[in-house]
């Protein structure tokens, strides 16, 4: 499985299990924070529209799942440029 992939699958299955609290708000704001953890715009747009996939088919709100997917790329050191 892809390292990316499946840093995602975790991220969603940490905001399922514990309520996170989204410091975030608009899209822009989001689309930086995963540019910076990714690497790249490109990475970041990808990354965005597989999260609002997630965050859609399971009721959560963008803000949380894009938190989570930042939290565990950056503790697992995987998705860092």
């Amino acid at each position: 499985m892809d390292v990316k992939l499946r840093a995602v699958v975790t991220a969603m299955v940490i905001a399922f299990a514990i309520p996170a609290f989204a410091g975030i708000s608009d899209y822009e704001s989001m689309h930086k924070r995963l540019a910076d953890v990714l690497g790249s715009r490109t990475q970041a747009d990808a990354a965005y529209d597989e999260l609002m996939e997630e965050a859609n088919t399971y009721g959560q709100s963008i803000d949380s799942v894009v938190d989570q997917f930042i939290a565990v790329c950056t503790a697992s050191d995987e998705c860092n440029p």
